[in-house]
């Protein structure tokens, strides 16, 4: 089984909120990014979101645009910028995911983009600049070189498409709200596009992550007894980068209270 697909899954069963944290590629430094996904990874972290070097972009906010504009003169291609968070794994089954704008995808092309994740022991890939239909489609390639997609859902628009997609299993990731990455996180919001998802979804094996505006505990526990499956931590893991591994370390920890369960949604 694919490494993200077992992660998730083993955290599902847990009942618990598997737990995702995301930097841009060779940030703050080449050494210091590797430090900060071990960091990560030894406080519980499940999966680390690695963003390819990439012009900046509206989605994201000043403060990942300056990180990953710092980061990507640290790395020297996509391989290496990959592996420089595959290091950073402490056990053999947590999981790297590869995000890939429309840039770094045109300038790897299909095939290039995962045969550098395989290289650099990557799980899986998130384009999250591309159609619906063409992460689906790309879902199918993705899938028969050994990786998983991550599917990127940010429209009501696509619930028809993803529905109808005949997808097994599916890993989702939903955009909480309209907004930049560090912005505000509004609850209400997210477990409306939860609800809509679910609704949408045939496929009760799929995995949702939520992202965008969570920043620690108090925004995770807003989850927990909802539909999720995981959370995404963006912005704020990417400021305590800033600050060395043991702010990482810190932040991943303080957030892990807030992942189990309740009994009554333990999938």
């Amino acid at each position: 089984m694919n490494r993200l697909a077992a992660r998730l899954g083993w955290s599902r069963d847990g009942g618990r909120l598997a737990l995702v944290g995301y930097l841009p590629a060779g940030y703050p430094t080449a050494d210091e990014h590797t430090a900060c996904v071990r960091a990560a990874f030894e406080a519980g972290v499940d999966a680390m979101e690695i963003a390819l070097p990439n012009p900046p972009l509206p989605l994201d906010g000043p403060l990942i645009q300056a990180a990953a504009a710092q980061g990507a003169t640290h790395v020297d291609g996509a391989r290496h910028a990959l592996e420089l968070a595959a290091r950073g794994r402490v056990h053999p089954d947590q999981a790297v995911i590869a995000l890939a704008y429309r840039t770094a995808f045109d300038e790897l092309g299909a095939e290039g983009l995962l045969e550098t994740c395989v290289a650099a022991d990557v799980d899986a890939v998130l384009m999250p600049q591309h159609t619906m239909q063409e992460q689906i489609e790309m879902a199918h390639r993705t899938r028969a070189a050994g990786l998983e997609q991550v599917l990127f859902i940010y429209l009501e628009e696509d619930l028809p498409r993803l529905a109808a997609s005949g997808l097994p299993d599916p890993v989702v990731y939903v955009q909480s709200a309209d907004l930049q990455t560090g912005g505000g996180f509004d609850p209400a919001k997210a477990r409306e596009r939860l609800g809509e998802l679910r609704d949408a979804l045939v496929d009760p094996g799929a995995t949702v992550l939520v992202g965008f505006g969570l920043k620690g505990p108090a925004e995770v526990e807003t989850l927990v007894g909802t539909s999720a499956d995981g959370v995404v931590v963006g912005t704020a893991m990417v400021e305590a980068a800033g600050g060395g591994p043991d702010a990482v370390r810190d932040l991943a920890a303080a957030i892990q209270p807030a992942l189990p369960k309740p009994a009554l949604h333990r999938g």
